[in-house]
């Protein structure tokens, strides 16, 4: 589908021995280590996900200003105008929320709400520019010769990798209950 120059692959372990000298941690405590990680990786899907959302929106923009109906670009259109403005609206709101779990991060305060709110969002943006992107280049959009199609495709794994868009809302819930417990 999209992402084709990241050759991922699954991994198996079958009956393994660590030796207690290359133990990290204490034995059964990786998985809370593991999930502290993702206070640092989710900013940058988040980050990653706004280049595209923001790809997508330019693409769409220029796109917009060179073809013409009725006599005049179709950004003087006011249905293409509204998705534009939408587009940029997600890329802005996304922006915001992946810069904030990166400053507490860098300010050394804990940023899981906001790095799952990060994510979740750019992953939100990011599929939702590239899909309008495609809309607005019309039957040009599905065409490989145009980028949209493939912003599309690339998309989607957004909402999958460092935790899926559900396991996010996961977290943002559980994050947000403990302000009021």
């Amino acid at each position: 589908m999209g992402q084709r120059a990241s050759d991922t692959r699954g991994v198996t372990f079958d009956d393994v021995v660590v030796p207690a000298a290359n133990v990290v941690g204490e034995p059964g405590g990786g998985f809370k280590v593991a999930m502290k990680c993702f206070d640092k990786t989710r900013p940058t899907v988040g980050a990653m996900s706004l280049g595209l959302a923001r790809r997508a929106l330019d693409e769409a923009t220029k796109y917009s200003m060179e073809r013409k109906t009725m006599g005049k670009p179709i950004f003087l259109h006011q249905a293409v105008n509204f998705m534009l403005a939408e587009m940029a609206m997600r890329y802005e709101l996304a922006k915001l929320a992946v810069w904030r779990s990166c400053a507490d991060y860098d300010e050394g305060r804990r940023n899981t709400y906001y790095a799952s709110i990060g994510k979740l969002y750019g992953a939100i943006a990011a599929n939702k520019n590239a899909s309008d992107a495609v809309q607005v280049f019309g039957g040009n959009g599905y065409n490989k010769e145009y980028p949209v199609e493939k912003l599309m495709r690339d998309a989607k794994i957004f909402q999958i990798y460092e935790g899926t868009d559900q396991i996010q809302k996961l977290i943002i819930g559980r994050e947000h209950m403990t302000k009021y417990m």
